[in-house]
């Protein structure tokens, strides 16, 4: 029996403020302050609903770099492609070229280009991101890939014109410095009278490029929101620092865990973003570990919200390809919209109260569904 106090209301609006605040810390970023105020922000959200949090620090070497970028002596905004280049370079050789990021979702995107710019004599590259409205896009990277050795930025695409057609210079300083992330993992197990070996586990991670209100912070305020409809049933939640350094906390955490969860739901990315149309993107998935007649009624939960997830998955995308290690059920969101991975992704042009309300309904009802399908 769990002898917490009645579940919190939580309403659209709270929804939607969650996401609103998640924006305003400013870009988060594994390793900076943002990240830390968030963890800390996470660790409270869960404590106001009743949950035992514990902040698990993950050290890691931390990428800092300060860079200038012109054209024809106006600057240009950039930013430098993580883990690339360790040193100091100021230069007029650079190899200016269209990009195609890939959303930006994959490290190695990069490579052709890099191995492209070198190969012309260049002593760095600017690639310029295409884009539907010229956004900048960022990339991820993964902590501790070898370095290319060779100074790369990013910049928007509606900048190519003055960037191909003017006289660019590039000043990089980079290095490495001891850092640390956070893993946020709270629990209501001692609420209940009896010992509970095997909860549901809800996770999501905290860090990305930019504000990522739409990519991180939808998927955050569902989660809340799911925590607080499922205060009754025993649960782990779990949010993780590094995403776009290859997921290194999902990695860490799952190389630590002694826990074996019933069901693992992952919370990811552009879970309750919507397009120009007003309609919940089309380019969001949901993928399940198990069978089809296994996951009947989770996938008629989530139809309302065009979730319904591919069974029988084995290749995963996201913190995913961590959690599958736990050897457990896993249901896992994630997708992108126009302005992943862009300082574009605001809460404004993300979602609404109300489309957030309606994701949490679904995903808690399939939270349910799926852990019970999975213990039957």
């Amino acid at each position: 029996m769990n002898n917490s106090p009645s579940n919190h209301v939580v309403t659209a609006e709270q929804l939607y403020a969650w996401v609103e605040a998640y924006a305003e810390f400013g870009d988060h970023r594994t390793g900076t302050s943002v990240d830390h105020l968030t963890a800390q922000w996470m660790s409270m959200r869960l404590g106001d609903f009743g949950l035992e949090v514990e902040g698990v620090s993950e050290p890691f070497d931390r990428y800092v770099a300060e860079s200038e970028l012109t054209a024809d002596g106006a600057a240009v905004d950039h930013l430098p492609v993580y883990y690339c280049f360790d040193g100091s370079v100021a230069t007029d050789k650079v190899h200016v070229v269209s990009f195609d990021p890939m959303s930006g979702g994959f490290p190695g995107a990069v490579d052709g280009a890099i191995d492209e710019a070198r190969a012309s004599g260049a002593e760095a590259a600017v690639l310029v991101t295409q884009h539907p409205e010229g956004s900048l896009v960022a990339v991820n990277r993964v902590l501790g890939a070898a370095s290319a050795e060779f100074p790369v930025v990013l910049a928007a695409g509606r900048d190519l014109d003055r960037l191909q057609n003017g006289y660019i210079q590039l000043a990089l300083q980079a290095s490495t410095e001891p850092g640390m992330t956070l893993n946020v993992v709270g629990t209501n197990l001692r609420m209940f009278d009896e010992d509970i070996a095997d909860p549901l586990m809800l996770t999501t991670p905290l860090n990305g490029w930019f504000g990522c209100a739409g990519e991180r912070g939808s998927g955050i305020a569902v989660l809340l929101g799911v925590v607080a409809k499922l205060r009754e049933r025993a649960m782990m939640v779990v949010a993780t620092g590094g995403h776009e350094l290859g997921y290194f906390g999902a990695h860490r955490w799952v190389e630590k865990n002694r826990v074996e969860p019933s069901a693992i739901v992952h919370v990811g990315a552009s879970i309750a973003v919507l397009g120009d149309d007003g309609e919940l993107i089309a380019t969001r998935m949901s993928m399940a570990s198990e069978n089809a007649a296994t996951m009947a009624s989770a996938t008629d939960a989530l139809a309302p919200v065009g979730l319904a997830p591919t069974p029988d998955v084995t290749g995963w995308i996201g913190e995913g390809e961590a959690f599958h290690n736990v050897g457990v059920p896993l249901l896992s969101f994630t997708g992108a919209g126009i302005d992943f991975h862009t300082p574009e992704d605001t809460p404004a042009r993300a979602t609404t109260p109300e489309v957030l309300a309606r994701v949490v309904d679904a995903v808690a009802a399939a939270a349910v569904a799926f852990d019970e399908a999975v213990r039957a």
